[in-house]
């Protein structure tokens, strides 16, 4: 599989009419290799992953029959092997590559004509192949048990960080490596903030708590949000959850292959503005997930990016009220060319 994702990448650079590629993006050199430690990747008509004595057992265990350099730095090693494959132009990651290190680079290589290369990985990695689904559904499922669990448990009298460790904890438990970001809480008027760091505000009788998760299983993400509340439900509480949930239900119908980013959160949008909360969906409808827990392609009235078969995508409408709170609910979806699949099924009554 790994070898296939390399040919993709040769393929492109023979388009580019490059000699070899310097990987430095982690989770690109991991897609392409399997290797989860510090180091870089030439590509070029082999591979050499470019680490240290740290990681010598670690890349052979994680990437066998892959080249590896473990002796001195990591920079230093990538420029010995693109001198000595006599390449006359040489990508390299430019979004990921800082400038110090490309002062080096083009020190080492001399007469070597250094291109700067976008995110091209980061797009091939955007189309998850069934292993990589199989994966993140392992994460998801991780995520989902854990939250059940701990959803149960959850009593007024206890902080935001209180309840954000111990759903953390459950995940590890369960069987992630860990969160796959630190786990958002956000009760009563917090949940207007759509990134809130838990903190030691209580949660509280009559609280919508906002709890946006994931696990990461073999390095793979998974992404879920679902607002509870604790005790009795307001009728303003009540109905803005469920134009949320309308929202959100709307947009996950319209996310299928070949279908505009920018049109699919339109659709969220129109119905939240049909209940009149439109102007306080202030952020993407959402965003790919892999080894990242933000990759392309992005949800975004801005967005240019176009659905792929595929690809896996957060559908998370929100709704954020200053002084008030706020909702948000998100699934992690599958994009085929029929209908999506869905990938996250934490409970969702509120």
């Amino acid at each position: 599989m790994r070898s296939r994702r390399v040919e993709r990448v040769r393929g492109w650079l023979a388009e580019q009419e490059l000699g070899a590629l310097l990987v430095s993006s982690a989770p690109n050199v991991r897609w392409l290799t399997g290797f989860a430690g510090e180091g870089m990747l030439v590509v070029d008509d082999g591979t050499l992953i470019c680490t240290d004595s740290r990681y010598r057992v670690q890349s052979c265990e994680e990437a066998p029959g892959i080249e590896c350099a473990a002796e001195g730095g990591h920079l230093e090693q990538a420029i010995a092997r693109l001198e000595a494959c006599g390449a006359a132009r040489v990508g390299f990651e430019a979004p990921h590559l800082s400038y110090a290190s490309w002062q080096k680079l083009a020190e080492g290589l001399g007469g070597v004509t250094l291109v700067p290369c976008g995110d091209e990985i980061r797009r091939l990695r955007a189309i998850k192949d069934a292993g990589e689904v199989k994966l993140i559904e392992r994460a998801a499922s991780v995520a989902d048990e854990a939250f059940g669990r701990w959803r149960g448990a959850l009593e007024p009298g206890i902080t935001e960080r209180e309840a954000a460790l111990e759903l953390e904890r459950l995940m590890v438990l369960g069987g992630a490596e860990k969160p796959s970001f630190g786990t958002i809480m956000a009760a009563g008027t917090n949940g207007a903030k759509p990134h809130a760091c838990p903190g030691r505000r209580t949660i509280d009788e009559g609280d919508l708590v906002v709890v946006d998760w994931g696990a990461q299983v073999d390095g793979y993400c998974s992404d879920c949000t679902r607002t509870l509340l604790v005790g009795e439900v307001g009728e303003q509480q009540r109905a803005i959850w469920q134009a949320v949930r309308a929202a959100q239900l709307a947009a996950i119908d319209a996310a299928v292959a070949g279908a505009r980013c920018a049109d699919v959160d339109a659709v969220a949008r129109e119905v939240l503005r049909g209940h009149g909360w439109e102007k306080e969906f202030s952020h993407g409808l959402g965003h790919g997930v892999g080894l990242q827990v933000h990759e392309q392609p992005t949800l975004s009235q801005r967005s240019e990016d176009v659905l792929a078969s595929g690809m896996v995508v957060t559908i998370e409408p929100g709704v954020y009220i200053d002084g008030w709170g706020g909702v948000r609910l998100e699934e992690l979806i599958l994009v085929t060319e029929e209908a999506p699949r869905v990938l996250t099924h934490a409970p969702y009554d509120l």
